[in-house]
């Protein structure tokens, strides 16, 4: 790849990290929504087996920002070390280490990881509240 195709990766990483960071502003507002506590009871409103679900949820929504975070911060990394070394827009890099998409390809597996245990804890809850199990 040239410089201006990784300038371009850590622009399209810096760009959907702050519409992440946006939309989890909004879920933020969601969850609060969520807990908002009854005023004769003072006890939250959600049910408790449905607490770990939505930690994980809102684990794997910080786990997706992260990934596009750490994409931005490597990738700027990358062709400014090699804009200050003197590469042109016109040469071509090489190859880069695999190790730089490590912390990007980690924060993937764990927004999945999280997102999937959620959905299945949501299930059974599901399951059990409408079976009657």
């Amino acid at each position: 790849m040239k410089l201006p195709e990784y300038r371009q990766t850590f622009y399209d990483y810096s760009g959907k990290v702050s519409d992440l960071s946006r939309q989890l502003a909004f879920a933020g507002i969601a969850v609060i929504w969520i807990f908002k506590k009854d005023g004769a009871t003072d006890k939250l409103t959600i049910p408790g087996a449905l607490t770990l679900p939505l930690l994980l949820l809102v684990a794997s929504l910080a786990c997706d920002v992260l990934q596009y975070f750490a994409g931005t911060v490597v990738w700027w990394l990358f062709y400014r070390i090699k804009e200050i070394r003197g590469f042109t827009d016109e040469q071509e890099l090489g190859d880069h280490s695999p190790w730089l998409e490590a912390p990007i390809w980690i924060f993937f597996l764990f927004k999945f990881i999280f997102l999937i245990v959620a959905y299945a804890c949501i299930a059974r809850y599901l399951f059990a509240n409408l079976t009657g199990r």
